[in-house]
């Protein structure tokens, strides 16, 4: 399991009920979610082959879904692809029922990947998530992980790929043991997790 998995998967709590994964491409998160209990629906603009899984092909702005159907909405790696984000969060607390949980993952300093939009600092983020009472604001990639995306992206372009992975693994585990949790991240924040509650 990646580091980025396992935050993930400390920061998604046990439940019952749908769990919507927005912009969830192939369904990564499917095993992740299902084993904390919930009922696992993927959206996603592009259809998919996720064998076992409930896939619904649209778009985040306009979600075919009804009023308070998700009590969990993950969107992991998808809130730069979102031309709208502020409308794709209010489709997301229209969704999501009173007290549900919403869990972000986004890039900040990290290189452009598919079709992205947007970087948000922390204010914007707090900005796009007016209804929402945030419980958990974290950078788990912090400066070493910053630094290796920038090494990463010199390896990929010099044709020494097969030193990706080792290179990730140690600014993570020097991130994971430099810095502790703490409620308001700092500079040089590779990517943000977020916990929110919607406001009843």
């Amino acid at each position: 399991m990646s580091a980025e998995a396992k935050w993930l998967a400390e920061a998604i709590p046990e439940g019952k009920g749908w769990a919507l994964d927005l912009g969830g491409g192939r369904g990564a998160m499917r095993t992740l979610v299902e084993r904390k209990g919930w009922r696992y629906v993927l959206l996603d603009l592009q259809q998919t082959n996720n064998e076992g899984s409930q896939m619904v092909c649209g778009d985040a702005h306009i979600l075919p879904f009804p009023d308070n159907l998700f009590s969990l909405v993950i969107v992991k790696d998808a809130l730069e692809h979102f031309w709208n984000p502020w409308e794709a969060l209010r489709e997301v607390r229209r969704v999501l029922k009173d007290s549900g949980t919403l869990v972000i993952w986004v890039p900040f300093m990290h290189p452009f990947h598919g079709e992205d939009y947007y970087r948000y600092t922390p204010l914007a983020i707090k900005k796009l998530l007016e209804g929402f009472s945030v419980i958990r604001f974290d950078a788990p990639l912090w400066i070493f992980s910053v630094i290796g995306l920038a090494a990463i992206e010199i390896l990929n372009r010099v044709e020494l790929r097969f030193l990706v992975r080792p290179v990730r693994e140690i600014t993570w585990r020097l991130d994971h043991w430099v810095q502790p949790k703490r409620s308001e991240p700092r500079s040089f924040a590779g990517a943000y997790l977020i916990v929110a509650l919607k406001d009843k």
